[in-house]
């Protein structure tokens, strides 16, 4: 293996598993874009004289720049994690016949700034044309400060490669680190029969560390001014997701045993069946997870905030949305591939006389578990962040108005299904026979 360097594995790697480089891509876009346009939107606010809309105008451009840069580390290093996991057979077989595992962390780290890379131009594009949409907002709505222009220009372009570079190198790290410390014989094992992930007792434990840190941060803001809780609110919003990230399978598998009796109940056959394989890849399901719960939270917190104003804020709306959007795509990504990994265990139903309706009606069943840990874990969040902090702040969670509460969990649910039946279709045009004789995709 020393005459194959990283550059020839990460190369091998992405050929052998496209569909998981789509995945890792896609996500890294969508960063570098909501990236572009923030920056863009503070660094024009920050080149016009101060003023009371400047400042806001500056403010939100740089909030909602930071939000995304640090959730986008946990959220990339899902799908990294996922991608590598896809590809546990080939990792397995390099170790196998000699790849040391600095040689799969050096191949991950590859593919990861190549990926990053390919993806700049992509987002910055699509950044772009994002900033634009935004400032005609921002100016339909009275809100540009005089002699403000929008400049897209090369500090968007450097933000976006900063974050793209740091998040899939830490990604990729925290994927790689598990599939290189695996045994070779260990990893062909779990190759060949999928599902049966354990939660692990190390994140758990972690998970609660950050939680506990969270609840902390809260009693301490409830009892300070409420400026300081104002200003704390982010922070405390972010501890709470990074509990999330770290707990992704151990929320999968209570949400499982949670909907377990109503699922079985509605679903008979394809409720047990959905059940079974909800806790099988409680791990995978995680990745996810994470992004349904971030945006949930954020977009109640959000929400809450503008209710509460004497007016909406068109601009912090758009702001809000495209937040929204870019975690919600990345959730949406993640549970395409996940279904499309399926291919053989879908194709073996219907070998064994499974209708395509059954089929539909597993994916609906696990939607429903996934959409409950996903939705209901950020609802959980936005609640134990706004109950304490919002009358505080002079942002009650009651002032929420039933629209906005439908949106929120109807939205998640409806991506949730949506995204898990979209392949689908492709699935079944595939010989069932076939299916089960192929590499799942």
């Amino acid at each position: 293996m020393r005459g194959l360097g990283s550059n020839g594995l990460a190369t091998a790697s992405v050929r052998a598993r496209p569909s998981a480089f789509a995945g890792t891509f896609a996500a890294l876009v969508l960063c570098a874009a909501v990236v572009t346009a923030s920056v863009a939107i503070a660094v024009s606010a920050s080149a016009v004289p101060s003023s009371p809309k400047q400042y806001a105008v500056y403010e939100m451009g740089l909030v909602f720049s930071q939000i995304t840069v640090y959730l986008s580390i946990f959220v990339i290093g899902q799908v990294m994690s996922l991608a590598v996991s896809q590809r546990g057979r080939e990792s397995a077989l390099l170790r196998a016949i000699g790849a040391g595992p600095w040689q799969i962390r050096r191949m991950v780290a590859t593919e990861a700034l190549v990926t990053a890379l390919l993806a700049l131009p992509v987002g910055y594009g699509l950044g772009a044309l994002v900033a634009w949409g935004w400032f005609g907002v921002l100016d339909t709505g009275g809100m540009v400060p005089a002699g403000m222009t929008l400049h897209i220009g090369l500090g968007p372009l450097f933000a976006a490669l900063g974050t793209l570079v740091v998040c899939s190198q830490l990604g990729g790290f925290i994927a790689a680190r598990r599939s290189s410390r695996t045994r070779p014989s260990a990893a062909l094992a779990a190759a060949q029969v999928p599902g049966g992930e354990q939660a692990g007792g190390i994140r758990g434990l972690v998970a609660l560390v950050f939680l506990t840190g969270a609840v902390v941060l809260t009693v301490v803001a409830a009892a300070g001014s409420a400026e300081n809780a104002g200003d704390v609110i982010p922070l405390v919003l972010l501890a709470y997701l990074v509990a999330t990230e770290v707990g992704g399978p151990w929320l999968g598998r209570l949400a499982t045993r949670v909907a377990a009796p109503v699922v079985r109940s509605l679903g008979g056959v394809a409720g047990e069946l959905a059940i079974a394989g909800s806790r099988a890849r409680s791990r995978r399901l995680s990745a996810a997870i994470t992004p349904i719960a971030m945006v949930t939270a954020f977009a109640l917190a959000q929400f809450v905030a503008l209710a509460a104003s004497d007016d909406i804020d068109a601009a912090a709306l758009f702001g809000t949305l495209l937040y929204a959007v870019f975690a919600g795509l990345v959730a949406a990504n993640t549970l395409v591939i996940l279904t499309l990994e399926r291919l053989r265990e879908f194709s073996l139903l219907r070998t064994i006389g499974a209708e395509k309706g059954q089929v539909r009606a597993v994916v609906l069943a696990e939607s429903a578990i996934t959409a409950l840990a996903g939705v209901g874990t950020g609802t959980a969040i936005g609640c134990a962040v706004m109950v304490p902090l919002g009358g505080k702040t002079g942002t009650p969670l009651s002032g929420l108005p039933v629209w906005a509460w439908a949106a929120t969990l109807g939205a998640g649910g409806l991506l949730v299904w949506a995204a898990s039946a979209a392949p689908l279709g492709r699935m079944f045009r595939v010989r069932p026979i076939d299916g089960v004789t192929r590499r799942s995709a």
